[in-house]
């Protein structure tokens, strides 16, 4: 099979998608996929995966089939989880990157327990890979902040991840900054972070005297309390 020939068959999938015969469309790629497995010799098969993610992950190409982000139907992952494994244990890149691209912000359904990769731990190793590159690096950070956003939700009324997690996290994510040349807005949302932080366990450990928004006002740091509301 060539490379025109595999996108040739997903744009059948997309066309008809697109125009509504979604039970269709999707029995095709059931059928493609399978097809696929049996027929496609793995060295072959590897090949044409790898160029698919070259162009869907890192390319324009399929821009206009991203409207939910990076995520594919059923029957593509599948194939790709199966790649992935193969590549991720063989330490591969940018394969770790893009493991962690596809299945680390949506539930995979061939792994649901994460028993063949745990797609944080192989960012984890992308980025300590000797052929990390900027994407990787941006993405690792991406995730420490957006821990430390997840952990800050709920300010002043309390934290949602652990204090050692904090530590831990921002400590990652200074090492990143420290080693490559990142974009200044996240280096300054670091930084926010890591000042909200600290005033925080400060007001906390100190008893809660006082708004803490308003103390954030004192320092400068720019917060506003979201509004938690329970029911009986």
């Amino acid at each position: 099979m060539t490379y025109d020939e595999f996108i040739t068959e997903i744009s059948k999938y997309w066309e008809m998608f697109e125009m509504g015969l979604k039970k269709q469309a999707n029995k095709f790629l059931f059928g493609f996929a399978e097809e696929f497995k049996q027929n496609v010799p793995q060295d072959e098969a590897d090949a044409l995966l790898y160029e698919f993610c070259c162009d869907y992950i890192d390319g324009d190409r399929f821009d206009g089939h991203k409207r939910f982000g990076l995520s594919l139907p059923f029957q593509l992952t599948g194939l790709l989880n199966d790649y992935f494994m193969r590549e991720c244990k063989a330490e591969k890149m940018p394969q770790m990157r893009w493991a962690f691209q596809i299945f680390g912000n949506y539930y995979n359904p061939h792994d649901p327990n994460q028993t063949n990769f745990d797609p944080y731990n192989i960012l984890e190793r992308a980025y300590e890979h000797p052929d990390c590159d900027q994407k990787t690096v941006h993405l690792y950070l991406k995730q420490q902040l957006d821990w430390l956003a997840f952990g800050a939700h709920h300010f002043p009324e309390g934290c949602c991840i652990a204090r050692g997690e904090y530590d831990d996290t921002i400590r990652t994510a200074e090492r990143i900054i420290a080693e490559n040349d990142v974009p200044t807005h996240l280096a300054e949302k670091t930084r926010y972070y890591k000042m909200l932080y600290e005033l925080y366990y400060k007001w906390s450990d100190g008893g809660r005297v006082g708004d803490f928004e308003q103390l954030c006002a004192s320092e400068r740091l720019e917060f506003h309390e979201v509004k938690a509301f329970y029911y009986k």
